[in-house]
């Protein structure tokens, strides 16, 4: 099974298993949170990703954001909602969701 589908099967079971999250959050403090909880040196700085950690944009739904934080399927360690709340996850998702999306790779000369 591809990722694209992986990412979709989770989204979905979350937004079934897991109590609704507020959709809506704060991207500034989603962005001050991304920092001082150290999710920027594994994924990256604006969620591109790295050697450690997948590429975070574009952006899971919020409920699937949260069931990965609290049971990752990867080395990620959980973030149980004492480190991490579900509205801090929110803001988080809101900073990442306002994050410009990448060009398109045909419209890179380069790449051409």
């Amino acid at each position: 099974m591809n990722v694209q589908i992986k990412i979709l099967v989770l989204g979905i079971a979350a937004a079934f298993a897991f109590p609704a999250v507020a959709a809506e959050g704060n991207a500034q403090a989603g962005k001050q949170l991304y920092e001082v909880k150290g999710c920027y040196s594994c994924h990256g700085y604006v969620g591109q990703g790295g050697r450690e950690g997948p590429r975070l944009t574009p952006v899971l739904p919020v409920e699937a954001f949260v069931a990965q934080l609290r049971s990752p399927r990867t080395i990620m360690p959980p973030y149980m909602e004492s480190m991490v709340s579900d509205r801090e996850a929110a803001d988080m998702v809101a900073f990442l969701g306002s994050l410009p999306k990448p060009p398109d790779h045909k419209t890179i000369e380069l790449l051409k």
